[in-house]
């Protein structure tokens, strides 16, 4: 699991004396901002292709020139996430977030994350992705499971930490007003796809997961110890050159320590 350390700059006084104290309602009226967890279904064919691991952004979709944000996330406990924030973010995709959050609690056996953001700057996008979570799903996962990602106005951790929504410039605290509207996220689980037949990349085993022994099966028929049926040669050959060799068991040991190419 990554640590993500908390740093908020020069405005973390700005933000505690932004903080409210009473938990938010919900607005009933068109809402100043609009945050949202993405709403997400997967095929238990994708997921295990995905080695259970689903990307799920939070989104600002209504925004009204923020200087100051805090606000938490909280997943289902049966699973785990990394925050992707906008420098992890580029480096793994080449592409920006809209801003860069810091995360302040990495997530425990509570599966929580509490994320900070301040600047002197005006933050402006809308319908813009502000940071991804990265949900490792249990692989007892099936068809029709669903698990609820979150949005946490209070810490768990910190009864003081509420969620922060505001612009320096107008001093308008949209907590206090009533104007953050917010959409809690999920994954839900679909039935698999493409039949009985669908091949896992890298389960040479065929055992339904990538691990260290579907690299065993491979050095051992590299070593002509072991012969492979058509399903598993398919499975193994990570390549696609349609050659079962150690260039194979080391890709498959790529992914299964998360090292992509």
């Amino acid at each position: 699991m990554k640590k993500f350390f908390y740093h908020i700059g020069v405005c973390s006084v700005v933000l505690a004396a932004a903080a409210c104290t009473a938990l938010p309602v919900q607005a009933a009226d068109t809402p100043d901002l609009t945050v949202s967890i993405e709403q997400k279904e997967i095929s238990i064919t994708d997921l295990k292709k995905a080695n259970y691991e689903v990307p799920v952004f939070v989104k600002l979709e209504q925004n009204v020139n923020l200087n100051a944000i805090e606000f938490g996330i909280n997943a289902d406990s049966r699973c785990r996430f990394d925050v992707v924030t906008r420098n992890e973010y580029s480096l793994l995709y080449g592409e920006m977030l809209g801003i860069e959050m810091s995360c302040a609690s990495v997530p425990s056996t509570d599966n929580f994350a509490w994320l900070t953001w301040a600047s002197t700057n005006i933050y402006y996008q809308e319908n813009s992705n502000i940071l991804m979570l990265l949900v490792k799903i249990p692989e007892s996962a099936k068809a029709d499971d669903v698990y609820e990602i979150h949005y946490l106005t209070q810490s768990p951790a910190n009864e003081a930490k509420k969620h922060v929504w505001y612009n320096f410039g107008t001093k308008t605290d949209y907590v206090q007003s009533g104007n953050v509207l917010w959409n809690d996220g999920y994954i839900k689980i679909t039935e698999a796809t493409g039949g009985d037949d669908e091949i896992l990349l890298g389960d040479a085993n065929l055992d339904g997961t990538v691990n260290i022994l579907d690299a065993i099966v491979v050095n051992r028929t590299v070593l002509g110890k072991e012969a492979l049926e058509e399903a598993q040669k398919q499975a193994a050959d990570m390549n696609g050159n349609d050659i079962i060799d150690s260039t194979d068991s080391l890709m498959i040991m790529k992914k299964i320590v998360g090292i992509t190419e």
